[in-house]
């Protein structure tokens, strides 16, 4: 993608790019900047017969959480996406879709990562 083509595209979508960057790089005082202070982050396992949802709340916990499973490792590959028709994020390995994420923003700053684990549950997903 063109430098022009990213300029112009929405803000939000910039706001996930960045987001996903600052996590990519481990970069927590980058996160820190862009996340709400009271930010929420809630994973939802995707296991179907057992549901698990697990919710952290407050920029501390959310970069831990953000840091480890969005880190740079081998074979990890983070597209950003339309999901939900928001910007959002898809992870995969191995060819696999992993999870799928989106992201709320409230004054500006990310108030609410939603993360969607397991591929049967991500079907339709759209570039952005």
């Amino acid at each position: 993608m063109g430098m022009l083509d990213w300029l112009h595209r929405p803000l939000h979508h910039r706001a996930v790019h960045v987001f996903r960057r600052a996590a990519e790089c481990g970069d927590g005082e980058r996160l820190a900047a862009l996340l709400d202070p009271g930010v929420a982050v809630v994973v939802d396992a995707g296991d179907l017969e057992q549901p698990r949802i697990r919710v952290v709340h407050g920029a501390y916990e959310a970069i831990a959480l953000l840091t480890h499973g969005m880190a740079a490792k081998p074979g990890l590959i983070i597209d950003e996406r339309s999901v939900n028709a928001q910007a959002g994020l898809m992870l995969s390995r191995g060819g696999e879709t992993i999870a799928a994420m989106t992201v709320d923003f409230t004054r500006g700053l990310i108030s609410m990562v939603w993360i969607r684990l397991r591929p049967e549950k991500l079907r339709h997903w759209n570039e952005v």
